[in-house]
């Protein structure tokens, strides 16, 4: 055992060598705690210097630094100790390192190192002044990258000389390990944050993390009154750019659209990547004018930059819709909804284009409004038209078309709330209760009379929400059954899907009808011809019809271009054992040239207009 004497210029009394290392042990052991739980990593060196300082009366300053290793100007970002008042004076050149000094040196170096205050020939003008504050040796450990280039600089400054010889550095170095094991944790904690948060392709926000700000701001608005405006775009034709340049391309469109809009924002304002190609902007305190200016400044940024892939040009330009609260109303789901309608507003009017909700939310509202009473009251029903066969004028089957009954009487077609609905994400309560009364209908009917097949037109919206799927399935499955626990040889129900819902993916339309697919449902494929992969459906899927878009049938009597075209749809599904009905028909003519092609099926006013007949069959779709 060996005492640490004070020395010649030594402050203090004489310390036991042995008691202080188990002192420092102690001490720092329990100071370690307060390591783990601090969240960040300058937390982590603050919380190291005050554990320093608490460990032993000799240790007289604690300082340290994080950041850039290159900073020749950097002073210590936080201190502890009764010397603390100097830290700025005596780091490692007075405040001001060189290439000489030992702290500059250190920095990019893993080893610790001890210096001799007085005799240290390196530590330049800040020599005096930590004399004066009884400071005769230093300790630095330095901890090497730990997040994105910083580094953590720790040093400790004690009253006797040669006190980190005698004392030895085992202590201060388990100590500095388990700093070093927490700013690495911090560094972990920060990455999975991160990813939690940032869309890793943009660097944006993610939905999630926007999302809570939007709630967050909104509530704020409501309290204090203020206003906002929210800006939804998406870049126009990306399906295009990723399928002619690649998927590369198309990630350098997004990162690019995303860097464009973040500079033409204002500070303060909210940017994040909302979903595929959907960015959407929070603008605090702004009004309409501000908004459409804000958002005008970034389609006209993005329309002046192309793109750059492989060294062609990609012109690329966004369609935006713009919604300003409190006019949209009230609710943050309604501020949404209202910023969809009037995106779907400007793409429909030809895209690169700014639109305001203040016109488009006002009539998607209202159609809102009787699309729920409508649903909440009973007053959605079906109507029945027939569908027949060419050759002999039979009727085969029925399609059944949604209406709202109007408080006064009236009645509304779908053709004025399906796209309505469509962007407002009420589509699938739509098609829920209709193919439920169809089901129910369509079993009553069996006493009657033989049932003929029961078209149901189902979206897409309906069928990526499992728990209406499982309430469809159930009505096949009823469908299916004869009641005494025996399958019917064929079911009645033919599902009727659109293609461009499912984004002409037929990989990803076969998975998802799978179960409909396993219950014996059949398939039917809606507006054939007017699509640019309708082809790849009947090559991908089993498909049992294809109802020929109207718009084509309707120009059948008049373009033999048209005529041709039939032709060929017809010889193509009859090779492929496939029913072709053709939509639309509206006089004997068309009729009579739909049968000399050979078209099997046929629909329209020529044959019946829809009618809410209790005694026929039904068949269902919804335009």
């Amino acid at each position: 055992m060996g005492n640490l004497g004070a020395g010649v210029q030594g402050k203090g009394p004489p310390i036991d060598i042995l008691e202080e290392r188990d002192a420092l042990s102690r001490a720092l052991l329990s100071a370690s705690a307060s390591l783990a739980q601090a969240q960040d990593p300058e937390a982590i060196l603050r919380s190291a210097c005050d554990g320093l300082i608490t460990a032993s009366p000799r240790i007289r300053l604690a300082s340290m630094y994080f950041g850039d290793p290159g900073d020749a100007t950097a002073r210590p970002t936080y201190a502890a100790g009764p010397a603390r008042a100097c830290a700025h004076e005596v780091w490692w050149g007075g405040g001001r390192r060189t290439r000489a000094t030992p702290g500059q040196e250190k920095l990019s170096s893993t080893d610790p190192v001890i210096a001799n205050i007085r005799s240290d020939s390196m530590l330049g003008p800040g020599r005096e002044r930590a004399l004066e504050n009884q400071l005769e040796t230093c300790v630095c450990l330095p901890f090497d990258e730990v997040d994105s280039g910083e580094q953590g600089l720790l040093v400790a400054y004690a009253d006797q000389p040669g006190y980190f010889e005698r004392v030895g550095l085992d202590s201060f170095l388990a100590f500095a390990r388990l700093a070093r094991v927490a700013l690495e944790q911090a560094a972990a904690r920060k990455q999975l944050r991160d990813l939690a948060t940032i869309d890793s392709l943009t660097g944006l926000l993610n939905r999630g993390a926007l999302q809570k700000i939007l709630e967050r701001e909104h509530a704020q608005s409501q309290r204090h009154g203020r206003p906002y405006s929210m800006m939804l775009l998406d870049v126009d034709c990306f399906k295009q750019v990723n399928d002619t340049y690649g998927h590369s391309a198309g990630d350098k469109v997004l990162a690019t659209v995303a860097g464009i809009t973040q500079r033409c924002l204002r500070e303060g304002d909210w940017v994040g990547r909302w979903g595929g190609d959907e960015f959407l902007c929070l603008l605090p305190d702004s009004d309409d004018e501000q908004g459409a200016l804000i958002a005008e400044r970034v389609r006209q940024r993005v329309a002046e930059a192309p793109v750059d892939a492989d060294g062609r040009g990609i012109p690329i330009s966004i369609s935006v819709g713009l919604a300003h609260y409190p006019h949209a109303g009230e609710r943050l789901d309604i501020v949404l909804t209202s910023a969809d309608a009037a995106l779907y507003g400007a793409k429909r009017r030809g895209r690169n284009r700014v639109v305001s909700s203040s016109r488009e939310a006002r009539g998607m509202s209202s159609i809102a409004g009787q699309l729920d009473s409508a649903l909440q009251s009973d007053r959605l029903h079906p109507v029945y038209q027939p569908i027949v066969e060419l050759k002999s004028g039979r009727v085969v089957a029925e399609e059944a078309l949604a209406r709202i009954r109007l408080p006064d009487g009236g009645s509304l077609s779908a053709g004025s709330f399906v796209q309505a609905a469509s962007q407002l994400r009420m589509l699938r309560r739509i098609d829920s209760y209709i193919i439920r009364v169809s089901v129910e209908r369509w079993l009553r009917q069996l006493s009657l009379a033989q049932p003929r097949a029961c078209f149901i037109n189902v979206s897409a919206d309906l069928l990526r929400h499992p728990e209406l799927v499982d309430d469809v399935l159930e009505s096949a499955a009823a469908a299916a059954s004869d009641g005494n626990g025996q399958q019917r040889s064929a079911t009645p129900l033919i599902m009727e899907i659109t293609e461009w819902e499912f984004l002409n993916n037929a990989r990803e339309v076969r998975q998802i009808l799978a179960p409909f697919l396993d219950q014996g449902i059949r398939l039917a494929i809606d507006n054939f011809g007017s699509g640019q992969s309708s082809f790849q459906y009947l090559t991908d899927l089993p498909v049992s019809y294809v109802k020929i878009d109207g718009e084509l049938v309707r120009r059948v009597s008049r373009e033999t271009r048209v005529r041709a075209i039939l032709r060929g749809i017809r010889d193509i599904a009859a090779d492929l054992n496939v029913t072709t009905v053709a939509e639309w028909v509206e006089d004997q003519a068309t009729g009579d040239l739909l049968r000399e092609i050979g078209i099997d099926w046929g629909q329209g006013y020529y044959f019946g207009r829809p009618q809410r007949q209790e005694t026929q069959d039904n068949v269902l779709s919804i335009r």
